[in-house]
């Protein structure tokens, strides 16, 4: 138990809590509150809860929990209330970003519930019942059970290929992800743990009504949204931080809120820009307290390291956004972070292939291709050819013509879920492990709605729009998006010409006037690679079995390139290069050098 406290511990704030049962024995490693999400025991100690993430109740069901028997945290014993009282199909129907185990000592049955978005994970070692341990991380998985060393090199092509990988796969070759939206059962009688069965709680089924106007589900989807946001903001929850930024997501988030007088909002800048400007303009129009967390040259390089640990090395470290104010957000006392993280994927068509209008900018539905938001960088190699055909196997519909709305929406489901694999899963996996973070995208009401909507509905963000229009004001609606540089409430034309508009000034700030700083939330990479020491410094750490793991999935040496050589399309590709280094370094030693 030492050594996985060791790869879980990853600040000494963090909760870690051993709790020893007949059978098996649990460690849990939390930043979150243990009165509120701490495990708990039935009166007679012959049940026990215990959650890593975070469900999402109303607040009714906080005070009905407050009044149950037995000790320990608010939110397990509510789980424990229900378990009580309707058995383990009461577990279908939470809500939230979670893994939930269920001892009871009497059935010597565990059981382990995953969500159904796949946010907050659980991994496995192959064959199931070989030796039975679980982990919510895959490098403290790998660690424990000797697996460290025997790596997945079509995993590893895979990110350095699509800047992600497949689920279940991980950089192991025999650790894999356990199912998402299943309850599944281990038998712990006989002090030898027994993998039992899985039971599959909820799928995708989508249920697309051809008659059901886009007016209709936006106010559904209205109604959803603000739910999400109410149960994760009660002021049982403790203070609330909400990262501002100056497109629609969090200004949906913002105005969505019952009680924002208990609300801050902050900003991440580099320079105070256009972006900067908006997210404050829009606390001032919200009437909420807005906190400007400007970010120092080496915000990234900084972090990188132990972002790469925190995230076991699956997601880019050019998502790593807030690890750097982990601490600041500790200071304010803040007990919830609130995002519009996945708003793009599941309302907005990011997972479609699309193609834009030269004159008219707007969005329609493109053939397929395996590139979509993120760039691939093929090689020729026989790695390159495995991760193709893992991606077919993954995507029968890329060679299917033409693709039926059914099958569109069967890849946006693929693309986006489980959650926890997306590409810039760095920004939300740290936060989840590392920061009190509640995220509104998963609840149960929005997903509901989201199996409703055609895709149609999606593209050029019109039904978001017409969502935010509903949640917003007039006057927060009025603030022009950032994205696109006019108003939520703009006609067609004024919409078109700021789009052109804003593309024209982001390349004249690109090529005239090239920094660190951007018009927008994130920095320059391609600036910032050219000129920090700290990146220079990590990629210049000697690892010969990062160089010799990259030529064969490459077919070249990228190392023969500085860091500030990389240019233009490169600068992703350089990324996840240096992303799969630091883990590397960090599986060698070498980061402790």
């Amino acid at each position: 138990m030492a050594q996985a406290e060791a790869c879980l511990k990853f600040f000494d704030d963090m909760h870690v809590t051993l709790i020893e049962e007949p059978g098996f024995a649990l460690l849990l490693s939390s930043q979150d509150e243990p009165r509120l999400w701490g495990p708990c025991r039935s009166p007679d100690g012959k049940i026990l809860v215990a959650i890593c993430g975070r469900i999402a109740l109303d607040e009714s069901e906080w005070d009905k929990a407050q009044r149950t028997e037995g000790s320990g945290g608010i939110a397990s014993k509510a789980i424990l209330g229900l378990y009580q009282t309707r058995g383990i199909e009461a577990m279908h129907s939470l809500n939230g970003n979670y893994i939930v185990l269920i001892h009871d000592q009497e059935s010597g049955k565990c059981y382990v519930v995953t969500d159904r978005c796949g946010m907050f994970l659980a991994y496995r070692r192959e064959p199931l019942d070989n030796a039975l341990v679980l982990s919510s991380h895959p490098d403290a998985l790998a660690s424990v059970l000797g697996e460290d060393q025997n790596l997945d090199t079509t995993s590893l092509a895979e990110f350095l290929i699509t800047g992600r990988l497949t689920f279940p796969y991980t950089n192991y070759q025999r650790v894999r992800a356990l199912d998402t939206g299943c309850v599944h059962t281990i038998d712990v009688r006989n002090g030898a743990p027994k993998y039992e069965s899985k039971r599959q709680y909820f799928q995708f089924d989508f249920k697309i009504d051809p008659n059901a106007s886009e007016a209709a589900l936006a106010e559904q989807l209205a109604d959803a949204f603000r739910n999400a946001v109410n149960r994760r903001t009660l002021p049982l929850l403790g203070p609330v931080a909400i990262g501002l930024s100056g497109g629609l997501d969090s200004r949906g988030i913002l105005s969505a809120i019952r009680y924002p007088e208990r609300i801050l909002t902050f900003n991440l800048f580099d320079e105070e820009n256009i972006e900067f400007q908006t997210a404050k303009d829009i606390a001032k129009a919200c009437g909420v307290e807005f906190i400007p967390f400007q970010r120092d040259f080496e915000y990234y390089g900084n972090s990188a390291d132990l972002g790469v640990r925190i995230s076991a090395g699956m997601g880019n470290i050019a998502s790593n956004h807030y690890l750097g104010i982990r601490e600041h957000l500790s200071r304010l006392g803040i007990k919830n972070l609130l995002t519009g993280c996945y708003c793009d994927y599941l309302l907005k068509g990011l997972a479609l292939n699309t193609v834009e209008r030269k004159f008219t900018r707007s969005e329609e539905l493109a053939g397929f291709g395996f590139d979509f938001y993120r760039t691939c960088y093929w090689a020729e190699t026989v790695h390159s050819k495995n991760v193709q055909a893992r991606l077919h196997a993954l995507f029968p519909e890329a060679r299917k013509e033409p693709r039926s709305d059914q099958d569109w929406l069967h890849i946006q489901q693929k693309r986006t879920f489980p959650l926890a694999y997306e590409a810039d899963l760095a920004q939300r996996v740290i936060p989840q492990r590392v920061i009190p973070w509640y995220l509104p995208i998963v609840d149960n009401d929005i997903i509901d709605t989201y199996q409703k909507m055609p895709s149609r509905y999606k593209l050029n963000a019109s039904i978001f729009k017409k969502m935010v229009l509903i949640l917003c004001k007039e006057e927060v609606c009025q603030i022009p998006d950032c994205g696109t540089g006019a108003p939520v409430t703009a006609s067609w034309g004024r919409h078109c010409f700021h789009r052109y508009l804003s593309a024209l000034r982001n390349r004249i700030n690109r090529n005239l006037s090239p920094r660190m700083a951007t018009r927008g939330s994130w920095p320059n990479w391609a600036y910032y690679l050219r000129h920090s020491p700290k990146v220079h410094s990590l990629w210049a750490r000697k690892n010969e079995t990062a160089r010799d793991l990259f030529v064969r999935i490459l077919g070249t040496d990228p190392f023969q390139k500085s860091a500030n050589q990389y240019r233009g399309r490169e600068v992703e590709f350089f990324q996840r290069l240096l992303t799969q280094k630091l883990w590397l370094d960090q599986r060698a030693g070498v980061s402790a050098q």
